[in-house]
């Protein structure tokens, strides 16, 4: 279908080469506005030197922009050179990190990302005032001053200041290494350009162009790092829906989108047309965020709309099933469906993930295995497998887990490589199949698989393991059932995607049952003003034709009222 720009679109796509602030709503067809901006810039640029950079926040976008842009370049070549599609964090890495920050971190290597749980990180952790911490958990952020804060950062999205001379002994000591996490990559980025101010100016006229996705993500160390370039000289737009801003963790909760004022005769625009949805969802939609988007779609002929439908928390298979039964009732199919849901708890006992799967080494392989057979994420499984791998070697490469996941191509890692992923995919003579019986059959078998493993690893790569490996695959927090629960989903469900609600961001689905409690309700209905609420708008906003909101028999009563004044109705 050939893309025919609405008069926004077009708007946004022939402006001047200033800068832009363009709001948008879910389903727009920001995507498509972007990488055609990107395009129209880069033809304009023709004879001209200088890069444009199109900047998003997830791999799964990049690859989108990236196909996007090959179609659009498909007569015309030459316009696919000097454009750079990439992470935000990835653009840092690359054009900061990875070639100019080992002089800021004195190391004598190039620096390489630590993923967690290798083993030399346990001479890097951080006092938080009472305990060590491992610096996997260091927080960095720039505070309403301007100024480096550390914190320390649970699984829970809570912080606990760290104090910074702490805070940079522990960095400094890991940088020595070589080594940096997620979080100390963008801190190293910073404090290179901050040092080197002719870095900064070559950048700003290596990339005079800079269009930045999902700018509601933006948080404090990728803002001043924009707001530098900027200074700099680069031109810098961004197109994003702050109602979308679900990262708070990561101090991303819009407001360097909703504060961004072009410069030098820039524009604020607005994209307000839903592509995605049907008018009943993009109502419940206006009606949560006081917003005014109009729907393009057509109405089509199976039932649609934003519907509730009440569940026992006790019955999961129960509403499981329902869902089932309306989609085929209704001409969904299955792979156009998914489960979504808020947290990653009730995820895996949706997925019949047991709830004892064992601790430390074993934990890992289980998680593997459950990734692998149940999950269908080989990617996840893999990471899952090595971490398990490196808890029972003998004090393996501090960059060995970097080399093995990065792709590269020297001896160990690519052998070490080879030899996991035959491992992994095969469930009869490497990872144990999940459903198997965890602590009778599931782990002897594992264990005898992974003696050859780990003597192949040994022959081939000269590593080795631990005298005493088998006392870190252990039996502890693993009982006698399978690794997932049989009986748990019902068969009719094969086939129909389960996500958690960040995993489907940005993602378009046809019929969409999004379980809630009832703290993720009354979130809800109080609109995007907290990063909760946010996340409601998401998984509302998700659903292309079918909206079903599973709410708590003990909580219908109080909250349906509500819910349905805000445009839901009752299934009937």
């Amino acid at each position: 279908m050939s893309f025919r720009s609405t008069p926004e679109q077009s708007e946004i796509i022939s402006a001047e080469l200033v800068s832009q602030r363009i709001v948008a709503c879910a389903g727009s067809g920001k995507t498509a506005t972007a990488v055609r901006r990107v395009f129209e810039i880069r033809k304009r640029l023709i004879a001209q030197s200088g890069h444009v950079a199109l900047l998003s926040y997830s791999n799964t976008a990049v690859n989108t922009f990236r196909k996007a842009y090959e179609l659009l370049c498909a007569e015309s070549p030459q316009l696919s050179r000097r454009v750079l599609i990439a992470t935000v964090d990835s653009f840092m890495t690359s054009q900061i990190l990875l070639p100019h920050a080992s002089r800021m971190m004195g190391c004598t290597r190039q620096p390489f990302l630590v993923h967690g749980n290798e083993l030399f990180l346990k001479n890097c952790r951080v006092f938080n005032g009472s305990h060590n911490v491992d610096i996997e958990y260091l927080h960095v952020s720039i505070d309403t001053d301007g100024g480096i804060a550390f914190t320390e950062s649970s699984s829970r999205g809570r912080r606990k200041s760290v104090s910074p001379i702490d805070a940079k002994n522990a960095i400094n000591k890991l940088a020595k290494f070589g080594a940096y996490t997620h979080e100390l990559g963008r801190y190293w980025s910073l404090m290179t350009i901050g040092k080197e101010n002719r870095l900064l100016e070559i950048l700003a006229r290596k990339y005079p162009y800079i269009l930045v996705d999902e700018a509601q993500d933006i948080g404090s160390m990728h803002g001043v790092l924009l707001s530098l370039l900027q200074e700099a000289g680069s031109t810098v737009s961004l197109i994003g829906d702050p109602n979308q801003a679900i990262y708070e963790f990561a101090e991303a909760d819009g407001s360097y989108l909703r504060n961004f004022k072009p410069p030098n005769g820039g524009y604020c625009q607005n994209l307000t047309e839903n592509w995605r949805s049907v008018y009943d969802i993009v109502n419940v939609a206006n009606q949560l965020t006081a917003a005014n988007s109009k729907t393009a779609r057509e109405v089509p002929t199976r039932k649609h709309g934003a519907f509730l439908i009440q569940y026992d928390p006790k019955k999961l298979t129960e509403l499981l099933s329902t869902f089932s039964n309306i989609l085929q009732s209704n001409g969904y199919t299955k792979v156009e469906a998914s489960v979504i849901c808020r947290g990653t708890a009730l995820l895996e006992k949706l997925s019949g993930c047991a709830v004892d799967i064992g601790q430390g080494a074993t934990e890992k392989f289980a998680r593997a295995a459950i990734c692998r057979d149940n999950l269908g994420d080989i990617s996840d499984a893999f990471e899952w497998m090595l971490g398990g791998i490196l808890k029972i070697l003998d004090n393996p490469e501090h960059t060995l887990k970097h080399d093995i996941l990065s792709g590269s191509n020297e001896i160990i890692p690519k052998t070490m490589r080879r030899l996991l992923w035959k491992f992994l995919k095969n469930s009869t003579t490497g990872l144990p199949h999940a459903r198997l019986n965890a602590k009778s059959v599931w782990l002897p078998s594992l264990k005898k698989r992974l003696s050859s493993l780990l003597n192949d690893i040994e022959t081939q790569c000269e590593l080795s393991k631990l005298e005493t490996w088998k006392h870190n695959v252990t039996a502890a927090k693993l009982n006698d059932n399978s690794l997932l629960q049989d009986d748990f989903i019902p068969s009719e469900m094969d086939g129909i995607n389960l996500q958690t609600v960040h995993r489907t961001k940005g993602e378009s689905i046809g019929a969409v049952l999004y379980i809630a409690n009832p703290k993720d309700i009354s979130n809800l209905l109080e609109g995007p003003v907290s990063e909760e609420g946010r996340i409601g708008y998401v998984a509302v906003t998700r659903a292309r034709d079918l909206l079903i909101l599973a709410v708590p028999e003990t909580s219908y009563k109080s909250k349906a009222k509500l819910l349905k004044q805000k445009g839901f109705i009752d299934w009937d």
